[in-house]
């Protein structure tokens, strides 16, 4: 991972709190999807770029609070809140007191600092195997997102679903499939095996080239651990791009494997 391109993210963040925020840029600079972005950021730094986004506007509303005398409304504008109530209701959150508390008191400053990225990830051999797969028929239930906050909330209320109704202990003895699909606007996710049950639907997974990557265990930290550095070492280190913004999960017994659809880099 290039930690410079994060860390002009991260100045951009900085210079642009007041604005609207697209991840669409921020995912330019580094060079990275929006939803790689997001994980990649998540795996560093152990919260949302959602949430450090919103700390960081805090953080700088608190220190113009105590230094002039903007009205609490329109701070609430100038750091992208709809309302002083919205704002004033995060404010606490974080803070532990009101704005109007804040401006009206001695307390010390408080902040969320701003994030700087050292280059101090470990690189290890990650071994993989590129397979010409046929095409594969699952059938799955299905959940969907227009932002990754979101779309990581959906998975875990799926999950719960097919877990309270036994469909998840099915998957698992039949040989269970974690799809995710980034589109330009939306994110899905398909969790299923190969035979069909009650109230799922069909998906199909495209012939064609795949790195195919051993995870080692399917623990979700070391899928996560593994898909991260997919991303952020292997990637940029072959000759290969990604041909579709698709991960497939394929579990078996106590392992996972990653399937990425790929094709030569053009130069």
């Amino acid at each position: 991972m290039n930690y410079e391109y994060l860390n002009k993210m991260i100045q951009y963040i900085e210079e642009h709190l007041t604005e609207k925020i697209e991840y669409r840029e921020l995912a330019k600079i580094v060079g990275v999807s929006e939803y790689s972005l997001q994980r990649i950021f998540m795996f560093l730094t152990n919260i949302s770029l959602a949430e450090y986004i919103r700390k960081r506007r805090l953080s700088k509303a608190f220190e113009e609070l105590k230094k002039s005398d903007i009205k609490i409304i329109d701070l609430a504008i100038k750091y992208q809140y709809d309302s002083a109530i919205s704002f004033t209701r995060a404010f606490k959150n974080l803070f532990g007191i009101t704005p109007s508390e804040c401006k009206n008191n001695n307390k010390e400053y408080k902040l969320f600092p701003i994030i700087k990225f050292n280059n101090t990830e470990i690189y290890e051999e990650l071994n993989y195997e590129i397979k010409e797969i046929d095409e594969i028929v699952v059938y799955c239930k299905k959940t969907k997102a227009k932002t990754n906050d979101d779309f990581l909330y959906n998975i875990r209320n799926l999950y719960k679903e097919i877990k309270d109704n036994g469909l998840y202990k099915k998957f698992k003895e039949d040989g269970q499939y974690g799809i995710t699909i980034i589109g330009d606007n939306d994110y899905t996710y398909l969790v299923g095996c190969k035979i069909k049950y009650e109230n799922t639907e069909k998906f199909i997974i495209s012939k064609g080239k795949y790195a195919v990557f051993n995870v080692g265990s399917r623990e979700q930290k070391d899928i996560d651990e593994t898909e991260i550095k997919i991303i952020s070492q292997w990637l940029p280190s072959t000759n290969y791009e990604i041909e579709q913004e698709l991960y497939i999960e394929i579990y078996f017994e106590n392992n996972c494997y990653i399937y990425i659809p790929i094709k030569d880099k053009q130069n």
